[in-house]
């Protein structure tokens, strides 16, 4: 046992109570690490924690349980460990594959305390039916407390209460009404300057660049405020703690009704069934509650600027999937400044790939941006770097295979020569001291030759025919590439 995952999971129910939610996840922790510390086997591995907080356990879209599936499918996890099962997930045929069939396979071991569930002890003993019982009784319960959930969130927006978590940037939560929207004083001026500018004729970009300069805070910076901590601090994994405004979130706030003091819902619903789908509803079918809290700017302001927004926005043709690829480094390259992921705008003729241009959008909206090198060149770079890191060719690969078989055969040999020993020592052919000296210089050098032969190993799982750069080929080695104007500053490697 080298690598043990805990899996701790916060339920949707709990959402918004923090202290709560403390509560929760500690009593997740504290149960299983007395668990862990208890096993003379388990106590020494490597023990990495996965958290999802606010995720109901019918959903496998989780940021925490996303996580632990890639660690799993890079081979760094070889147990997980959870409560109970109900933690990991409640839809009983797909905790029924994993147990049966997905984990099995991966060599993972998965404990639920709670449940007495343990897969290394569990297989053919007449348990799989009850465990197969409880999966069926936690997917029947996450399934009727949704529909209770949803026909009385229904009931409450009709009457016009926020049942969401966070308020929309300009707005706080009512201190004496939970359900009611108050305006945040310390923020409001800041909305109605974003569409003033947005009607004096800015675009998106331009005004998200404004805010930027000016330092105007934004709605994740304006949430850890009020809330004591920031709930996105790991999602982009930068290096940065300012955020920063973008175009994305100037369109939001933008498109937002909320701001004339309209409520909208029912523009989504999500499936109990199909794996939980969201379907989007057209406009038409949103249900709105006017005049339901203080608006901040008028509904004649918000109109015109959906109409410029409208008539900027630039027609899609239909255009079916790329004929081309963007490189195969698009996805692992960092800013080496900021910590956020470059991107690779493509641009084309309409029939194959005519540039890429790397750029931070990060750097770029403070006006901070570096011009990097030339796609080709970067790709260039990391093809030999990879080629001369974890290249091997047939006759390098021969002889490693050659060498690791005859430290087997040594090994065989070392078996023999301590049985023949032994049975010297047992008729007296030779004394207990020479025996443990021959002993011990036996088992040093088969010692010395499995760290050998578990070196090999790692060398040839390493090792391969490294001929082009192909995303394959950077995904099995490479966990991030940093960049510089300068060119590559580091390399993270799986």
């Amino acid at each position: 046992m080298n690598n043990i995952a805990i899996y701790l999971r916060k339920s949707v129910l709990e959402k918004g109570n923090l202290g709560h939610t403390e509560d929760t996840i500690n009593s997740q922790r504290n149960i299983i690490k007395s668990f862990i510390f208890n096993d003379q086997e388990l106590k020494k591995a490597n023990i990495e924690e996965f958290i999802d907080e606010g995720y109901s356990g019918s959903t496998t879209s989780r940021p925490g349980l996303d996580k632990l599936l890639l660690k799993i499918k890079q081979g760094k996890v070889n147990c997980i460990i959870v409560k109970d099962m109900s933690r990991f997930m409640r839809n009983y045929i797909e905790m029924g594959d994993y147990l049966e069939n997905i984990f099995p396979f991966m060599g993972i071991r998965f404990i639920a305390i709670n449940d007495g569930y343990d897969s290394s002890n569990e297989i053919q003993n007449g348990t799989e039916l009850d465990i197969q019982f409880k999966n069926l009784l936690n997917d029947y319960y996450s399934r009727d407390i949704s529909e209770k959930m949803t026909t009385a969130l229904l009931v409450a927006k009709k009457q016009g209460k926020y049942t969401s978590g966070t308020p929309p940037y300009g707005y706080l939560k009512d201190t004496e009404d939970n359900y009611k929207l108050v305006i945040d004083e310390r923020v409001a001026d800041n909305v109605r300057y974003i569409f003033q500018l947005l009607l004096e004729g800015h675009t998106l970009n331009e005004t998200a660049k404004i805010l930027n300069s000016e330092g105007v805070i934004t709605a994740r910076a304006r949430r850890k405020e009020i809330k004591g901590y920031d709930a996105y601090a790991n999602r982009w994994e930068s290096n940065v703690e300012d955020t920063i405004w973008s175009h994305s979130m100037v369109r939001r706030i933008a498109n937002n009704e909320v701001y004339t003091g309209t409520f909208v819902f029912n523009k989504s619903t999500k499936s109990k069934l199909d794996g939980g789908k969201v379907t989007y509803h057209p406009k038409e079918e949103w249900i709105r509650v006017y005049d339901n809290h203080e608006a901040l700017i008028s509904k004649e302001t918000f109109d015109e600027v959906e109409g410029l927004l409208k008539s900027r926005h630039r027609k899609s043709f239909g255009v079916k999937k790329k004929k081309y690829q963007n490189s195969p480094l698009a996805t692992f390259v960092r800013c080496n400044k900021c910590g956020y992921k470059i991107r690779f705008g493509t641009s084309s003729n309409g029939k194959e790939l005519v540039s890429i241009n790397l750029y931070c959008y990060h750097c770029r909206m403070l006006e901070q941006e570096e011009k990097f090198p030339h796609y080709k060149e970067l790709e260039k770079e990391v093809f030999e770097i990879l080629k001369d890191k974890f290249h091997t060719d047939k006759t390098e690969k021969k002889k490693l295979l050659d060498e690791q078989k005859e430290l087997y055969d040594k090994n065989d040999q070392l078996l023999k020569k301590k049985r023949v020993e032994f049975e010297n020592y047992k008729f007296g052919k030779i004394s207990r001291e020479d025996f443990m000296e021959i002993k011990n210089q036996i088992q040093e050098s088969e010692e010395e030759n499995k760290e050998r032969i578990q070196t090999i190993d790692e060398e040839l799982k390493q090792a391969g025919s490294i001929d082009s750069l192909t995303k394959e080929t950077v995904e099995k080695y490479i966990d991030r590439i940093y960049i510089s104007g300068k060119g590559i500053e580091r390399i993270e490697y799986q």
